[in-house]
């Protein structure tokens, strides 16, 4: 049982390929945990203020309760 050397040599590249794609999703991932670690905090603060700020403003009405002369009802198509 003899292997040649293109049959390693395909395993081998297949084993790099491989192990190349896990290295740059562990990469990937520890960027993205440094990165987090190190977010300006003077940001997070100004995303507080803003959300209290968004919170306190009364929503306006989203839709009038007076319709077009031209609207249908909703379910106009059920109706037979």
């Amino acid at each position: 049982m003899e292997t040649t050397f293109e049959s390693d040599a395909f395993a081998i590249a297949m084993l790099v390929v491989i192990f190349s794609a896990l290295g740059v999703v562990a990469l990937l991932l520890l960027t993205m945990r440094w990165r987090a670690a190190q977010r300006d905090k003077h940001v997070d603060q100004l995303l507080d203020e803003l959300e209290q700020e968004q919170k306190q403003v009364v929503p306006h009405a989203t839709q009038s309760t007076t319709k077009a002369l031209w609207e249908k009802e909703a379910d106009w198509w059920k109706k037979g």
